[in-house]
């Protein structure tokens, strides 16, 4: 969670973007706004190993899809 730089405060909510052009202008970050004084500011998005990591998509959407056909496959085999 980052620290707004106005206040030092802590309490801080993401902030959707305004523009398409906005969010092109800040590659790599994040936009937030501190509810303490209400200052919108950017700052580098956390760097985690499942956000937004291709690999991971594939593995949880191919179990998913495994999971689903096996679902299937005792629903008919039952009837």
């Amino acid at each position: 969670m980052p620290t707004c730089p106005r206040c030092d405060g802590t309490d801080c909510r993401q902030s959707p973007w305004r523009s398409e052009d906005e969010q092109r202008t800040h590659p790599g970050e994040l936009a937030w706004r501190c509810m303490s004084c209400v200052h919108r500011f950017y700052s580098p998005a956390p760097k985690g190993v499942l956000r937004n990591n291709p690999l991971f998509a594939a593995i949880g959407g191919s179990t998913f899809l495994v999971v689903v056909a096996v679902v299937v496959i005792l629903w008919v085999w039952k009837s």
